[in-house]
């Protein structure tokens, strides 16, 4: 069975580990139901994800692998039909009009930097890391709920320093 690739070209899914086409069935079948692109993109490539068999970084043997390649290229399905990776042809936004970085999100929100950086982490802002930065979804942002006590704790602590 041949899988093909939004690039063109295909792999072969022969001989692949039992265990690694039901996480591809799974991952599809969420796909098909439209789940959230971050959700899937931290199931294929966060911290604990399947596809990293134990290793804490995607390394060029994951990366190359026959596994990762068809779970990245579901994910890039389904970040395409949701408008994540590339803009609507209707949209007249830029897609980094979407985009808020970490110190923009924290002055925009009054929160820390870290604080923002933890949210992302935990999935309460929806967000990529690209390397060793963050991109926000800035209706993430603007929807972000803060504790207002801890606004005017991080306020207070900057002031005494």
């Amino acid at each position: 069975m041949k899988y093909k690739l939004l690039s063109g070209g295909s792999v072969d899914l022969a001989g692949l580990p039992k265990k690694d086409m039901e996480f591809l069935l799974d991952l599809q079948r969420r796909a098909i139901e439209n789940e959230d692109y971050f959700e899937l993109e931290r199931s294929v490539c966060g911290k604990s994800a399947y596809p990293l068999k134990g290793s804490a970084r995607i390394t060029r043997e994951i990366h190359d692998s026959r596994l990762f390649r068809v779970a990245e290229d579901i994910v890039d399905r389904v970040g395409l039909r949701q408008g994540v990776i590339a803009p609507d042809a209707q949209d007249k936004k830029t897609p980094t009009d979407e985009i808020v970085s970490v110190p923009e999100a924290a002055t925009l929100l009054g929160i820390s930097k870290s604080a923002v950086v933890k949210a992302a982490h935990t999935g309460r802002l929806k967000g990529k890391k690209i390397g060793k930065s963050w991109a926000l979804l800035r209706h993430s942002v603007e929807s972000y709920e803060v504790a207002q006590h801890r606004v005017e704790a991080g306020r207070a602590a900057r002031q005494v320093q």
